[in-house]
């Protein structure tokens, strides 16, 4: 891929600032991602089930990450049902080409990668949902994609499909140097939660960690109560609760980590 000059570009227009609580969580998100070690710079966000914010927390660490003045590539590879374009109002001037354009050898990539009006923050769109992306996965040019961009960026995050749902995001996650899994408190099991661990475990990437989404947190004393759309970050022993330290037990326990 040639330099970031003379990209095509994007403009996400609807992406606004986050109440300080939320916007302190997604950065304990990043500072121990940081902790990670420099080796880890391919990141997928996935979740088990669909609904549990994993694109919410996918752009807006990438967002964080680039306004704090790295270069960060995010890639919608949720190529069956993504909502990203609609859901942020992500357009651009120009017919967008994005990852499945490339994938399919129609684009070369640095025609599918896009700078946007978050600077330091790039991206690889998908235009437009793809019935059977199982081929477009299996294709060489993604480990190629993977591996020029994470050459070119201080991070590549990458936006998969829930793996309950499909074996999409397993493809993916093979290719990246780790994977952080994104909960809903509440709504997915521990079940469902060690399941996603296990398979994640078998394509060989470290679960670097496991974001629990929509928590309530009552501080002690009972002095106030407040909801999070996003709480905390948990793996390597990081900052947990003991409600916390329990879900990663089980999670444990059925991978043998």
């Amino acid at each position: 891929m040639k330099g970031v000059e003379n990209m095509n570009h994007l403009t996400i227009q609807h992406l606004p600032e986050l109440p300080f609580d939320m916007e302190e969580s997604i950065n304990q998100l990043r500072v121990n991602l940081g902790f990670c070690g420099d080796q880890i710079k391919t990141v997928v966000i996935t979740s088990s089930i669909p609904n549990e914010g994993k694109s919410f927390i996918a752009i807006y660490l990438w967002k964080m990450l680039a306004e704090l003045g790295s270069r960060v590539l995010l890639i919608d590879c949720d190529l069956r049902k993504s909502e990203m374009r609609t859901k942020y109002g992500i357009s651009s001037a120009e017919k967008i080409t994005g990852v499945a354009h490339y994938l399919a050898g129609k684009v070369e990539l640095q025609d599918a990668v896009y700078e946007t009006n978050i600077p330091n923050g790039y991206m690889i769109p998908l235009s437009a949902p793809v019935a059977n992306p199982s081929i477009l996965l299996e294709n060489p040019r993604f480990s190629e994609m993977i591996e020029t961009c994470a050459g070119k960026f201080d991070y590549v995050l990458i936006d998969t499909p829930p793996l309950e749902s499909v074996a999409d995001g397993l493809r993916i996650a093979a290719h990246a140097d780790g994977t952080v899994l994104v909960v809903r408190s509440g709504q997915t099991s521990r079940k469902l939660v060690a399941d996603a661990v296990d398979k994640l475990k078998r394509t060989g990437t470290p679960v670097l960690g496991i974001a629990l989404n929509r928590v309530e947190m009552q501080q002690k004393g009972g002095y106030y109560y407040k909801r999070y759309y996003y709480n905390g970050y948990y793996g390597r022993g990081y900052g947990r609760t003991n409600s916390q330290k329990r879900l990663a037990a089980s999670a444990e326990n059925k991978t043998g980590r």
